[in-house]
């Protein structure tokens, strides 16, 4: 039986795991074909055959976004994808006495920059055929700032913005844009996070963090509204925090 996005093809970043895997099945679900990207050709391998399992063709493309010759490469090779889940990145918390420049430019090349080279490849080719929705998935941390997570936060407020850029500019060629803000979410991408401050914080938080599903539900929420709607921005939080 068709689904709400079938026909349609998707593009996800760090679909390897954690939000992007979680809602690269989610879109297979929903009858999406999916391009998945990320660093870890085994794991990116894997999903793409649960994506398969779901009735979805799947593709997975390994490589590094912060490669500007393989994001045109993945560009072409998406090129008819007419959704990009721009949801790629890493993070390192630390407190700013001990956070290093070379960790914060690790984070802005991958969190911001990558994903602006992604989402312009991919948005210019959508203005041609006058359709596409491009999902920034940012953070509450893009519009707040919280000790420990300075450098992180930084490269999310750049990242709302692109995502509010990509708006103003290509709207009169019929794209929509989303930014998905969750707050922390169970992922594995504090495991880089080893300094004693960070894990004591973590570790005396008083809430549930949200799941990788709650995320990819907001997501498919957005792809699915009519066209002449969009959401803008969705904020997820924990409901005990």
């Amino acid at each position: 039986m068709a689904g709400p996005l079938t026909g349609r093809i998707a593009l996800v970043t760090g679909a390897s795991a954690g939000i992007g895997r979680a809602t690269a099945l989610a879109l297979a679900g929903a009858g999406a074909d999916i391009v998945l990207t990320g660093r870890r050709r085994a794991e990116l391998d894997a999903v793409a055959a649960q994506c398969e399992k779901r009735g979805a063709r799947a593709r997975a493309a390994p490589g590094d976004l912060t490669d500007n010759g393989f994001v045109r490469e993945l560009a072409e090779l998406a090129g008819d994808a007419d959704i990009l889940i721009n949801n790629a990145g890493i993070l390192t918390y630390a407190p700013l006495r001990d956070a290093t420049v070379e960790d914060a430019e690790a984070m802005f090349r991958a969190n911001v920059v990558a994903a602006f080279g992604v989402a312009r490849e991919i948005a210019v080719r959508m203005a041609r055929r006058r359709q596409g929705h491009l999902v920034f998935v940012t953070s509450l941390s893009a519009r707040n700032v919280n000790p420990l997570a300075v450098s992180y936060a930084a490269t999310k407020h750049a990242l709302s913005a692109y995502a509010r850029g990509f708006r103003a500019e290509f709207k009169s060629s019929g794209l929509k844009v989303t930014e998905v803000a969750p707050g922390m979410v169970d992922t594995a991408i504090r495991d880089a996070s080893t300094h004693p401050d960070v894990v004591k914080s973590i570790a005396s938080r008083k809430f549930s963090p949200l799941t990788v599903e709650d995320v990819a539900d907001a997501i498919l929420y957005a792809l699915g509204t009519r066209p002449g709607c969009c959401p803008d921005l969705i904020e997820l939080r924990p409901t005990d925090n």
